[in-house]
């Protein structure tokens, strides 16, 4: 009997085997009552990276996008006395800085630079500390405008009402993106939400800046508890993370019930539209959060607001996570996953992050904790494979589970496919019992009726 040849170029690795060699017959079901099995645990949580928004437009960070440049290089500051062919001052800096940090780099208007816009950050906020001490160490006056004109260009590239979606994906998600932006981030809090209600909140992590999730929580009337409270002014409370949402029973007895479309959303890199303020008592953490139409109605009349976002990445250092309100979310973080039996399922995520890798492989050593990471390319399946993530496969840990491909680790695909419809599939459970018990009641009285008077001469049907 010749071998059954499995031709899914997706995986599914459990503790370093590709399942999917076992599973050659409708491998989907599969992997979805996996999940299933997970998502039914008391402590769920979800960490998600830049991939979840590239179908809507967003752009990779894992360089510096030819727009930021640009940006720089059109920016004009009052001391300038630009000639034609001459970089504007703030571009010659910048130019200087990435000679620094990465020598053998061509900086130039409209072209990529390889070094990291968070690492790039990074290295500017230090930059902009050292400075404020004594400003005459440093040869570089315009630090804190470079960190302006460059929140302001992320700005733009993470604001994704206003951006055109990806060229990369098929007709079929473009006809529904078009109609609905955030139908596959609908469509997955949808499902996140079908736990049963004695189970904790799900927890949502995102180093992303834009505000997908948050369009798709307010579609959906989805009430989420993200650190912030107030209405007028939203200030930072992390308090309010420890809250729940209730509503009275309709008794007098006291009981209350559990609101069902509430969960709880941490966005650990920072938002576009956290702004850094002036302290005070009514804000002492001196950060506030603006309706993203505010800021957006600030740019060319007071882009100064742009200094302010609190867009701090820091992806190789972890010197801001000491700082709120990165401090508190990390904890946050780090509570979530350490609890007995929690699940944690990253996709899109790059594992790039120290800081929060620590977290994950810190909660590793706790038993019952599971890492499911949905990974696109693949480890090793691009030109520039996932060393992080590779190193995760090798570990042989069957509490690692790893399910990637261009198939399996798309966003709309593992949304509509793989994440599994807790109802549809109860419900589908309860459907399958049912026709087992008609099926094996029906066959009873057809024996029953069968059965011959004269032992020695039965009736065959």
């Amino acid at each position: 009997m010749a071998e059954t040849v499995n031709l899914n170029p997706d995986k599914v690795y459990v503790g370093g085997i590709n399942k999917l060699k076992e599973w050659p017959q409708d491998p989907a079901s599969k992997v979805r009552a996996l999940l299933k099995n997970y998502l039914e645990l008391d402590n769920v949580s979800f960490l998600f990276g830049a991939g979840s928004s590239i179908n809507l437009g967003s752009i990779s960070i894992a360089g510096i996008p030819p727009q930021i440049v640009t940006a720089i290089a059109n920016t004009l500051i009052a001391t300038d006395e630009k000639k034609e062919g001459e970089d504007g001052i703030l571009f010659q800096e910048f130019k200087k800085i990435i000679g620094y940090l990465q020598p053998d780099e061509k900086v130039e208007k409209d072209k990529w630079v390889s070094y990291p816009v968070e690492s790039l950050l990074d290295y500017l906020t230090a930059l902009s500390f050292v400075s404020s001490k004594n400003p005459d160490m440093l040869d570089f006056k315009n630090i804190e405008e470079l960190i302006r004109v460059i929140k302001k260009a992320l700005f733009e590239l993470c604001d994704l009402d206003t951006l055109p979606l990806s060229n990369k994906i098929s007709e079929d998600v473009k006809n529904i993106l078009s109609k609905n932006r955030y139908h596959f981030h609908e469509r997955f809090v949808k499902k996140i939400l079908q736990r049963p209600l004695n189970l904790r909140r799900v927890n949502l992590f995102t180093t992303n800046y834009d505000l997908a999730f948050e369009y798709a929580f307010d579609n959906l009337g989805v009430k989420y508890l993200d650190g912030f409270s107030g209405f007028n002014k939203r200030t930072f409370k992390p308090e309010s993370f420890d809250y729940d949402i209730f509503y009275p029973g309709s008794t007098t007895q006291g009981k209350v019930h559990r609101i069902e479309k509430v969960l709880k959303y941490y966005k650990l890199h920072g938002s576009l539209t956290w702004i850094s303020e002036k302290p005070e008592p009514q804000n002492i953490y001196g950060i506030k959060e603006y309706p993203i139409d505010y800021i957006r109605s600030k740019k060319g009349i007071d882009d100064g607001i742009f200094g302010g976002l609190m867009i701090y990445p820091s992806a190789t250092k972890k010197t801001y996570t000491l700082e709120y309100p990165y401090s508190e979310l990390f904890r946050q973080f780090a509570n979530a996953i350490v609890q007995q039996q929690s699940v944690l399922i990253t996709y899109g995520y790059s594992f790039a992050d120290e800081h929060i890798n620590d977290i994950i492989y810190q909660s590793l050593s706790i038993p019952s904790f599971t890492l499911i990471v949905i990974d696109y390319f693949g480890a090793g399946a691009n030109d520039k494979p996932n060393e992080n993530i590779r190193k995760l496969l090798e570990l042989d840990d069957p509490r690692i589970i790893i399910i990637q491909g261009e198939n399996y680790g798309d966003f709309p695909f593992f949304v509509q496919n793989l994440l599994p419809d807790l109802v549809e599939i109860d419900n589908e459970i309860k459907l399958s019992a049912t026709l087992k018990q008609l099926y094996e009641d029906n066959k009873g009285a057809i024996d029953n009726n069968n059965q011959s008077p004269d032992p020695v001469n039965p009736i065959i049907p």
